[in-house]
């Protein structure tokens, strides 16, 4: 199971998440994040240990930018060099992944 902290989620994308069932019954929560004319949709799928980020463009179903980590090893709540806060990602494979939201939505992949 991913190990992660809905409350520090809550925090830093300041949004409360959607709960929604997936197929076999368990938890998926679904934040979703509005800045600037982009919409951050983040999926934790803590059962199955998944999360998924989708960028699109505010008002549009196309989506910019869609990225699944498979087999996360963890979530957690980062502060930066110039206090900036992020949430980090890390895959089994070692590819992170890190969100914030302040002052604009950015995902960055560093494989």
């Amino acid at each position: 199971m991913l190990h992660w902290d809905e409350t520090e989620f809550i925090g830093i994308l300041e949004v409360i998440p959607e709960v929604i069932s997936d197929e076999g019954g368990g938890p998926i929560y679904v934040f979703s994040v509005c800045k600037g004319g982009i919409e951050l949709e983040l999926s934790i799928f803590p059962f199955e240990e998944d999360v998924r980020f989708r960028l699109f463009r505010e008002n549009q179903n196309h989506a910019l930018l869609e990225y699944q980590i498979l087999g996360c090893k963890f979530a957690r709540y980062e502060i930066g060099k110039n206090d900036d806060s992020y949430l980090s990602f890390v895959s089994s494979n070692s590819v992170e992944v890190t969100v914030s939201v302040k002052p604009d939505i950015q995902v960055l992949i560093s494989e």
